[in-house]
């Protein structure tokens, strides 16, 4: 008889059934304590399913029953089928057949078995054990075709007593008993072609790609060894049903045309040979094998090998920029280590852009974090303490958050060497907060600080540029008005007078809309009456006074009306109240700003090689006032440093998908008043940095 695969993933159901046959093994040698025995049932009461088999790569997904190969023998009148399935736990086991076509007389074991529809199949319910079932079909003219499950691989077809070699199985799970294929039997043979790329890094992957061209019947094949000594299997992608066992052989059920197989292997330790074992039988003699180095982690290359012209080859395209050797089997392959990590080069420090938000009551704080680094010897990063750590996601995955068994601080582990870190956070009553808010140094560091309607930055202390507070708003200009103002009205109207003035402007100097100008004018005809007693000057200046006692009140009422709501009502002023400079000529200062931003993008090498748009997307997110705030490169357009990284990852050494990873605080999306804090050199991770803020 011949058989034919079905198109269904059944290597989940071999890898399935040799797990549970090393478990039973296992199971059978196991010693339960005496004082435990009459526990074991109440114990696990609750998985019915325990001796059921996993899948290779989920072992929350049982295998409840392995079916052997379907033998079905149609004829004009009536059909006969039997199968043999192996039961690990209690289940309703699909039969063949549908609605159209119902098997009859199904017999299991000698005795008759009830056959129930579930899920619009034929079903019938069976306890743990092996069991034969067989069945028949009866119809007054055959049909052209029958349901079959889909959890059945394997099919033995007789029609009228004749065996048909290569029937018609469709995706469905139909065979088709009249329409047959047309072309001729050929002669049972296949060709096997392997491609691998070894890819270096912690831990190293063996990447195998495997070339089944199949002729002839159905059937099962042995391979051979297809994974070297020392290797463990990760992942296996077939569209034919494949096993590969403990040692790495590999058998496959076949069917022809042409198949590929993808094999994934990995090893943890260190190697600097890759060889099969002494009693493995490889699948060919001569393969096809690339090296993918990676020098951020070390410097190495394949040696022992001749080197190939990868065009004059069928090597796959996704490869051929690789260098590739042709490797003889039966030989090692040697991998010559020249250097480990990056040699002495040093390693660009990290970038750090802060955005912190204060409460309303001011009791705290709400940050993220931003940490860039390229070609990074980090492995762990650790919150400054006074931080609590909410949330962290590198290269947009969610890590979780440990505490060091050091330090005891809240931190998460890094995989990559190429760092682009999302962190959010709480800050509790903190006076002095530390500037990278990471136990580690930061090469360039900008920080934003942003605060809610009715408060304001007096000063910050720490940063080495501050834009934003009322401190450093002062321009040389400034104190000098500020001065002649106060020691005119000191002259004028004596001590007390004048100490009242020099507070009184120099609170309200920044204010938007304050009446800086106008005070001045005003003060100056009033000096003036002082001299000036009788004649047409004397006329003149006290017009000149009315006037600016006018011009005072129209711009003091409105000013005093604002100052009012805003200490009643904060939540209705408007945004972006800070302490800019003030220059009096405001044109020619932002020009001479806007030639200093181009003059600086000009000389950055990095910057010349970005298109137009790119330039501008990266100086619109680093500038001052954005979406993140602070200053520096917060991002570039164009650029994605995870895709440098993706490729050394795998499914099996990331964060169970079902592990809770903290979501930490929300982040505020507001944008108020802010203070912009930057520093022009390294910074280490104690340093600290103090605002001192006020609320109306």
């Amino acid at each position: 008889m011949n058989a034919i695969v079905n198109k269904a993933p059944f290597i989940l159901l071999i890898f399935a059934f040799l797990n549970w046959c090393q478990g039973v093994a296992s199971a059978q040698t196991r010693d339960i304590p005496a004082a435990l025995e009459p526990w074991e049932v109440w114990a696990t009461w609750d998985d019915q399913d325990r001796n059921a088999p996993s899948a290779y790569n989920n072992a929350n997904e049982r295998i409840l029953y392995w079916p052997s190969p379907l033998s079905l023998s149609a004829g004009p009148k009536s059909a006969e089928w039997k199968i043999t399935i192996s039961v690990f736990a209690e289940t309703w086991v699909p039969l063949p057949g549908n609605e159209e076509v119902w098997p009859l007389r199904v017999v299991g074991d000698g005795e008759p078995k009830a056959v129930v529809e579930r899920d619009g199949r034929p079903m019938v319910k069976l306890t743990e054990g092996r069991h034969e079932l067989s069945g028949e079909f009866a119809w007054d003219r055959m049909p052209q075709r029958i349901a079959v499950p889909t959890e059945i691989g394997l099919l033995e077809l007789m029609v009228d007593g004749a065996p048909i070699e290569l029937p018609n199985w469709d995706p469905d799970g139909h065979i088709w008993l009249h329409r047959q294929r047309t072309e001729a039997a050929e002669a049972n043979s296949m060709t096997v072609q392997v491609y691998r790329v070894i890819e270096d890094g912690i831990p190293i992957w063996l990447r195998t790609e495997i070339e089944l061209t199949v002729s002839g019947k159905s059937r099962e094949e042995e391979l051979g060894w297809i994974l070297p000594e020392g290797w463990k299997l990760a992942t296996v992608e077939s569209p034919i049903p494949v096993a590969v066992d403990d040692r790495g052989r590999m058998m496959a059920q076949v069917r022809a045309g042409k198949w590929n197989i993808n094999v994934d292997a990995f090893r943890t330790t260190d190697t600097r040979e890759i060889r099969f074992a002494a009693v493995a039988e490889p699948i060919i003699d001569r393969e096809l094998i690339g090296f993918q180095s990676n020098p951020t982690f070390r410097l190495a290359e394949v040696t022992g090998l001749p080197p190939v012209d990868v065009t004059q080859t069928t090597f796959p395209e996704r490869w051929r920029n690789l260098p590739v050797y042709q490797w003889d089997t039966k030989t090692p392959i040697q991998l010559d280590e020249k250097m480990r990590g990056m040699g002495m080069q040093r390693p660009e420090g990290l970038r750090i852009n802060r955005a912190l938000w204060l409460d309303e009551d001011g009791g705290g704080y709400t940050y993220r974090d931003d940490v860039n680094g390229r070609m990074q010897q980090i492995w762990r990063l650790d919150a400054a303490a006074g931080q609590e750590l909410g949330s962290v996601r590198v290269n947009g995955e969610g890590q979780l958050i440990t505490s060091s068994p050091t330090t005891k601080a809240d931190g998460v582990e890094i995989r990559t060497r190429n760092l682009q870190l999302d962190a959010i956070g709480r800050i509790q009553d903190a006076e002095l907060i530390p500037a990278t808010g990471w136990q580690t140094d930061a090469d360039s560091l900008g920080v934003t600080l942003n605060l809610p309607p009715g408060w304001r930055a007096l000063a910050l202390f720490g940063a080495d540029r501050v834009e934003g507070d009322w401190l450093t708003a002062w321009s040389l200009l400034d104190l000098f008005l500020l001065l002649i103002f106060g020691v005119a009205v000191f002259r004028l109207w004596g001590f007390w007078a004048g100490l009242v003035a020099l507070l009184a402007f120099g609170l309200a100097y920044h204010e938007p809309g304050s009446p800086r100008i106008t005070w001045l004018f005003l003060l100056m005809p009033l000096a003036l009456l002082r001299v000036v007693h009788e004649g047409a000057a004397h006329k003149w200046i006290k017009a000149w006074k009315y006037l600016a006692v006018a011009l005072l009140v129209i711009n003091l009422v409105p000013f005093l009306g604002i100052q009012i709501q805003n200490a009643l009502y904060p939540q209705l002023e408007p945004r972006g109240i800070n302490f800019p400079s003030r220059d009096m000529f405001v044109g020619l200062n932002r020009a001479y700003v806007m030639s200093e931003q181009v003059g600086s993008v000009a000389y950055k090498s990095d910057d010349m090689m970005l298109p137009p748009s790119d330039l501008f997307a990266r100086r619109s997110i680093g500038g001052r006032g954005g979406e993140q705030g602070g200053s520096g490169e917060i991002a570039i357009a164009g650029f994605d440093s995870r895709a440098l990284d993706s490729k050394f990852q795998s499914g099996n050494l990331r964060f169970d998908p079902k592990s809770r990873i903290q979501t930490g605080p929300a982040q505020p999306n507001w944008q108020w008043n802010q203070v912009d804090c930057y520093w022009d050199g390294p910074v280490s991770a104690e340093q600290k940095f103090q605002p001192i803020l006020i609320s109306l």
